[in-house]
């Protein structure tokens, strides 16, 4: 439900909002992005908003509508123009063959099609190598967007072949605020302290602070310090 939505949504990413805002600006867009950083920083939820920047009715523009058609079924995940795939199950070298297949046909209704491969790391020797031609120059309507964690394992001829922009952790005076306008907006009764217990608790990533705050929403209604540290199992 707290997925941003936009470039002015993300929080953290500043210096990559800026990169992505001007390339859609400038009209220099990249084939290839490699988006790497820790867990829950917001690397898919950028793919995704790259995407309805690049097929917004109102585009290419850095700050898509979010209410036209494409926008809409981009955020649903009904989008034929843009694909998920799960790079830890669709591994092998047949599946990076059947997606060359398909980059070839040109979007359905979009201006371009968006391939976002997460967890990109887990691809096979094979796939890897079955994927660096088509990387190297797709067709000119296909941008790719890899999502890591472990950038370290991605092979250097397929990081030549992309932007690579790195993903920072998010501080945690950044995650306490967006914490507290979820659980304003969520009627969450919380207190400042257990706030800043949990942002601290989430290391840098956004999305284990709202797991935490979910956890602990069921856990009472009025949360206080103590609680959050009950659940946590942190001493005093």
């Amino acid at each position: 439900k707290w997925r941003p939505q936009g470039f002015d949504d993300l929080i953290g990413q500043e210096p990559i909002t800026r990169i992505l805002r001007n390339a859609i600006d400038q009209g220099t867009i990249a084939h290839a992005y490699l988006f790497s950083g820790p867990r829950g920083v917001g690397k898919t939820s950028t793919a995704r908003i790259l995407a309805k920047a690049l097929n917004c009715q109102a585009g290419p523009t850095s700050s898509p509508c979010g209410s036209c058609s494409f926008c809409t079924s981009i955020t649903d995940g009904s989008s034929v123009d843009v694909m998920e795939i799960d790079g830890a199950s669709n591994n092998s070298v047949n599946d990076i063959r059947d997606l060359r297949e398909r980059v070839k046909y040109v979007p359905s209704g979009g201006r371009y099609k968006v391939y976002i491969i997460d967890e990109t790391h887990m691809l096979s020797d094979s796939a890897f190598n079955a994927l660096l031609k088509t990387l190297e120059e797709p067709p000119p309507h296909v941008v790719f967007v890899l999502a890591t964690t472990a950038p370290r394992k991605i092979p250097s001829t397929v990081l030549s072949r992309c932007q690579h922009l790195p993903f920072r952790r998010i501080s945690s005076l950044m995650i306490k605020d967006r914490l507290r306008k979820i659980s304003t907006e969520e009627s969450i009764s919380i207190s400042g302290p257990a706030l800043e217990i949990i942002a601290r608790a989430a290391d840098g990533s956004l999305r284990d602070s709202l797991t935490i705050l979910d956890q602990i929403s069921s856990f009472s209604s009025d949360i206080s310090e103590t609680d959050v540290k009950d659940l946590l199992g942190i001493t005093d």
